[in-house]
């Protein structure tokens, strides 16, 4: 085959499900172009050939720097073809292959101009269906160009399967897609964030050995969050990668302009690659396990409720020896109580003193002071046990002779027993 029409025949430089693509000359204008031969047999089926032709009707319309110009659409012998505008560069699959993960400056640069081209091409319902890095031109002057716009929606029209030549990678379609749901531009916008992810870390999201484990990831699975690849990458662009990775189209961007300018604000205000708060990362966490986020808070308020039961019955159950209280009349700053021998034992009464067991203490009667005389009280004593040694018992309180004028009122001077003789007798 030397010419079609008026496109004389250069070399092959493609082939794809569709059908072949060759690099040429339009002969009447001097200018390259490439040319997409459908394949004979899908080329006898009216219904694609009609939406074949409706798509380039469609697509020649098109006037943005970033999609791939449509020139012509016609008929040689048994095949429809389409004359496109050719492209010089190599594909963003090439050059991720030879250089791995790219910039995130770069990555950003060429995910905008995919989005603004994709944007201009949904405002005329137009969605690609088929974006991945090999339909991503990346041209000699640095910027993108998107091939192959319209074509995948022609076929998922005629509902191709992918054993039956479909549309689509599996590694980049939306989980809609997939279970053949109604897509949008939110298909579109899903697949973006594929090949943003791709050029961030230089891997797809999901890496499967089978198509069906590869239909159960991208269905169900969440992706890896790329900065565990590479911590280089800004939080902040982690979190929009994500976000249009959603499994629900609803929760994606709205529109692939919203992605763009999300995409821009951080090209004109670059962010840092520090690690992501706390707090960022338990609301994200909250957001997308809610179920292990309310067990957490059932086993938290469990724990709590046994601490406090476990606590409250240990109060009960006694008083800590060790405990002390403070007496409920105090006395005069100016005027210490001297230590007393009570039972032998040496004590030194302060407005600390260690409380006894609750079991050892008896009720005093309650007595008043009548003309400034101590009453005379009645002193509990613990009983012996037998490895103590018997102590001598306590006398009785004799009367407190009557106070001087300068000493404190003995209305404020709690039951002292002994103690009260020595101090006031003097």
């Amino acid at each position: 085959m030397e010419q079609i029409d008026n496109y004389k025949i250069v070399k092959k430089i493609g082939e794809g499900g569709m059908g072949e693509v060759y690099k040429g000359v339009d002969v009447m204008l001097e200018r390259e172009v490439a040319i997409k031969l459908l394949k004979p047999e899908l080329s006898n089926r009216d219904d694609i050939v009609q939406r074949f032709r409706s798509e380039a009707i469609a697509l020649g319309r098109l006037n943005h720097p970033s999609i791939a110009a449509v020139y012509n659409f016609g008929r040689f012998n048994t095949q429809f073809y389409m004359a496109l505008e050719f492209v010089n560069g190599e594909t963003l699959d090439d050059v991720i292959k030879k250089n791995g993960a790219l910039a995130w400056q770069t990555a950003l640069h060429y995910a905008i101009a995919i989005l603004q081209g994709l944007e201009h091409a949904h405002r005329f319902h137009i969605i690609h269906r088929d974006i991945k890095p090999s339909n991503i031109i990346i041209t000699e002057q640095d910027t993108v160009k998107i091939l192959d716009f319209g074509i995948a929606r022609i076929l998922e029209k005629a509902r191709q399967t992918k054993s039956g030549n479909l549309i689509g990678t599996l590694e980049y379609v939306s989980p809609e897609q997939i279970r053949g749901q109604e897509t949008d531009a939110r298909s579109d916008i899903y697949s973006v964030g594929v090949v943003l992810y791709e050029m961030l870390t230089g891997h797809i999201p999901f890496e499967k050995n089978t198509e069906y484990d590869l239909i159960k990831s991208q269905i169900e699975e969440k992706p890896k969050p790329p900065r565990s690849f590479s911590q280089a990458i800004p939080p902040q662009i982690e979190q929009l990668v994500l976000k249009a990775l959603e499994k629900k189209p609803e929760r994606r961007f709205a529109s692939a302009n919203d992605f763009a300018d999300a995409l821009q604000k951080l090209v004109e205000h670059p962010p840092s690659a520090r690690k992501q708060t706390s707090f960022g990362w338990a609301l994200r966490f909250c957001r997308d396990y809610p179920a292990i986020v309310f067990l957490l808070a059932l086993l938290a308020i469990g724990g709590g409720y046994f601490l406090w039961l476990s606590g409250g019955m240990s109060t009960i159950g006694g008083l800590n020896p060790n405990a002390t209280f403070s007496s409920a009349n105090q006395l005069d700053d100016k005027h210490e109580l001297p230590e007393s021998t009570v039972g032998g034992a040496s004590e030194q009464l302060t407005e600390n003193a260690p409380l006894p067991p609750p079991s050892d203490l008896q009720p005093i009667e309650e007595q008043h002071i009548v003309e400034n005389k101590l009453p005379h009280t009645k002193v509990a004593v613990k009983p012996m046990s037998q490895n103590s040694k018997p102590k001598p018992k306590l006398k009785p309180v004799p009367t407190a002779k009557p106070l001087d004028q300068s000493s404190p009122p003995v209305s404020d001077i709690p039951d002292i027993g002994g103690a009260a003789k020595d101090f006031f007798g003097k």
